[in-house]
Order: C-alpha cells, then structure tokens, then sequence
C-alpha cells in the first residue's frame, strides 16, 4: 500500500486510466474537472499537489473496495473535495457528470460551522449526518479517510491528530463496517499504525 505515495501525479493518473481504461465515462471528465479545480492547490505537511489526494481516493476505491463497475463511486472520489475547496460546488459537478455524482459530492461536502462550534464537533456532526446517506457516501467517505490517515504526519498538531482518529475511529470505522469489509480492514489498519505512532 505505501509504494503508492512514491508516485507522481502523472504516474497516479496513468495507473487509474490503466486500470478503468481511458474512455471509460465519465472518468476523463471528472478527472479533468479535478486537476483544474485542485490546480496550484497543495496538501499541508507534504506539500504535493492537492490532486494526488483525490486520485489516491479513487484508486482506493478500486484496488481496495473494489469499486471498478461503479463510475459514479470513482468519479466522486476524484472531486469529493471540490465543492469545499474550489470554486466548484456540487451543482456544476451535477450539470457536468450526472445527479448521482452531484448527491454524492453534496453528502461529502462539510456543513458550515455553527456559531460557537468547534471543528470536530462540525465534523461529528456531519458524520452523524453521513449515516442516513447512501453506500456509496460511506465508501468514499472511507477511502478519503484512509488516504487522509496514511498522510497526516506532518499535516496536523498533535491535538488535531488525537482528533482527526477519534472522528476516524467513532464516526467514520461504523460507516465502512457497514459498507465495504475490505476498505474497513484498511481504515482499521490504518488507525492502529496511526495510534502507535503518536
């Protein structure tokens, strides 16, 4: 699983393609809508570009919970990020892929936080939220995680990293449980590396 971070964002890109063909539709477009809205974007800690995240996310979803039939799944994996991040937001992903990818970037997409509310809670909040939508919003919302946790040296404080675990550990692990056994061994993995290495 580590060998994937000593890629490139063309060698990221390449591998998705190989595995989903390059026609397979509406991968290009989603994936061209990503690199444009991420562009110039980094990721903190690393400093890589912000897109190797999102198509790290999507090869998760297929070498992992084994998401390859499912277009609307990989394509929101590639822009789940860009209705919080870029000035795309979930309307235009709709207009420009389909309603399915559309809902699913709108479920992954934090809520604002409310006056006197901290991160975390904004972000349990929306996990509890997360809950009533569909499979799909829980895997992805699981690869993100397990790409977000395999990442975070560097990126967080160490109180943001307790954090960042204990929302992974109470609010994202039920999600992938319920919805994709082999991203939930990954995630769960992933958060005992994590745990033994603060």
């Amino acid at each position: 699983m580590q060998e994937i971070y000593t890629l490139t964002v063309e060698e990221l890109e390449k591998r998705l393609l190989d595995q989903v063909g390059s026609t397979w539709p509406p991968i290009d477009k989603a994936l061209e809508m990503a690199k444009s809205a991420h562009e110039g974007q980094v990721r903190k800690g690393s400093g890589e570009p912000y897109v190797a995240h999102t198509l790290r996310t999507a090869l998760w979803l297929l070498e992992i919970a084994e998401q390859k039939p499912n277009a609307a799944v990989i394509c929101a994996g590639l822009l789940h990020d860009v209705a919080e991040d870029t000035e795309l937001t979930a309307n235009d992903v709709e207009d420009d892929l389909s309603p399915q990818v559309g809902d699913l970037v709108r479920a992954l997409t934090h809520p604002d936080l409310k006056d006197g509310e901290t991160k975390f809670e904004r972000n349990m909040r929306h996990l509890d939220g997360l809950r009533w939508e569909g499979r799909d919003a829980h895997i992805v919302k699981s690869a993100d995680r397990l790409d977000n946790i395999l990442t975070m040296d560097g990126a967080f404080t160490p109180e943001r990293r307790e954090e960042y675990i204990k929302e992974t550990e109470d609010g994202v692990l039920p999600l992938t449980l319920a919805s994709n056994t082999a991203l939930y061994h990954a995630l769960k993995d992933a958060l005992a590396a994590a745990k033994s290495a603060s």
